[in-house]
């Protein structure tokens, strides 16, 4: 390395070297790689889990009853003071016989309907069968709800249009010889069994639930809304009454309750008056509108008692007592962008005054950056609801709160990975 030669050529690589690394720091500052992401139309909602008791204004219907019970209304289904809400059969074997009875009378009465001339000779084909199509989606949504309660109703009803069918296109004349026999069978299971011995009748107006639990007295229905935390606890930790000898009980407001604890962080999201949706998925996929009631805590720091109120019933709620729920509290639609995409900046926006005079505010704001053919453009957003890993943002922003051009749209090629970053970057 004592060769000036030598020494010069060194030197030289050092400088080419430093010169290409140096060139390749400024390339990337002003035409930076950087990964995106579409921005996508999305909907979600904010979700709370809880696990309450259902409370309805319960009647029991304490009758003695020499016999077998044969229930004549379904769970969840409305009675009037006075209607009969079962029968009562000296033994098993007449009570069975009456089941099968009453299937034979309904059967015959659909397949008489069909041979009356009238609406099934005027319907058409296409019509038919577009109903047919329909009657099966709906099955398989009652087999992936677990809605059989509602399975065996489509079911009879997809039936139905099957034979109305076979009618219409003339495979088949009438169902007189069914008629018959099932007709024959009825007379045979009346001649062969005792009738009902007695009735129960429904002692008010409401809802019939063939079950009791004991804790039809535990709370009481008109003071509910005012139940503290401390109440409610001890409340849970009462046991049930024995109730040997009811045969059901009435729910006489169409109204009842879903009451939770809910910590302080939860209880927040419930605002008296407000709209939610309740799902219970240990018992129903249906989805249960209901209300916000009463939101009772000591301060805004404590735990709560929330009071949902609903109007909704089926044979399903009607059993519910103890259950997890899941309460939507709120739906948000908008565009989703992901939380790395995420950045704050300071904008400055220009404008003019009511005289005329120039403006200029500046603020540190939320917000993406997007592709703008070569260029990535800061754009401002306003989250409605956020999550760790994404923001569902709004679409159309008040014009007055924009500090940027626009805000996010669908389509947009989102920055969620890039170095330094800022409004007009050239990038690759």
């Amino acid at each position: 390395m004592n060769s000036p030669l030598l020494r010069r050529i060194a030197s030289a690589v050092v400088a080419i070297l430093l010169f290409i690394y140096m060139g390749y720091q400024i390339y990337n500052s002003h035409y930076a790689k950087v990964q995106t992401e579409t921005a996508s139309y999305a909907s979600t909602a904010d979700t709370v889990q809880v696990t309450g008791t259902a409370v309805r204004k319960e009647k029991l219907m304490n009758t003695k009853v020499n016999g077998v019970i044969t229930y004549s209304i379904s769970d969840g289904g409305k009675v009037a003071k006075g209607g009969t809400v079962a029968k009562i059969y000296p033994n098993e074997q007449s009570a069975a016989a009456q089941q099968q009875i009453a299937d034979l009378d309904y059967q015959i009465s659909k397949l008489q309907k069909l041979s009356t001339p009238g609406d099934t000779y005027a319907a058409s084909i296409g019509s038919i069968g577009s109903q047919i199509n329909l009657k099966l989606v709906d099955l398989l949504d009652c087999i992936q709800s677990g809605e059989y309660t509602e399975l065996t109703n489509s079911r009879e009803d997809l039936l139905y249009l099957i034979n109305e069918r076979q009618i219409v296109t003339d495979k088949t004349a009438n169902f007189n010889t069914r008629i018959n026999a099932l007709k024959a069978e009825r007379d045979t299971l009346s001649k062969s069994n005792s009738a009902a011995t007695g009735s129960v009748t429904a002692p008010a107006s409401g809802y019939f639930i063939s079950s009791v639990d004991g804790y039809e007295s535990v709370y009481d229905y008109d003071k509910l809304l005012t139940i503290t935390p401390a109440e409610f606890k001890e409340k849970q930790k009462e046991k049930p009454a024995g109730q040997s000898g009811s045969a059901g009980k009435i729910c006489e407001d169409y109204d009842w309750y879903f009451a939770c604890l809910a910590a302080a962080d939860k209880a927040s999201k419930f605002k008296e008056g407000d709209a939610v949706s309740i799902q219970f998925p240990f018992a129903s996929n249906q989805t249960v509108p209901a209300t916000v009631a009463a939101v009772n805590q000591a301060d805004k720091d404590t735990e709560a008692v929330v009071i949902l109120q609903s109007s909704s019933m089926n044979s399903s709620l009607a059993l519910i007592r103890d259950a997890t729920a899941q309460i939507q509290i709120e739906k948000y639609t908008g565009i989703r962008v992901s939380q790395k995409a995420i950045h704050f900046a300071k904008v400055t926006k220009t404008g003019k005054d009511s005289d005329g005079k120039a403006t200029s505010v500046t603020r540190e704001v939320k917000g993406v950056y997007v592709m703008h053919g070569s260029e990535i453009e800061f754009r401002q957003i306003f989250p409605l609801f956020s999550t760790a890993n994404y923001a569902i943002c709004q679409t159309d922003p008040p014009k007055e709160d924009l500090m940027t051009d626009s805000t996010v749209k669908l389509f947009d090629e989102v920055v969620v990975e890039g170095t330094d970053l800022y409004d007009g970057k050239v990038v690759k």
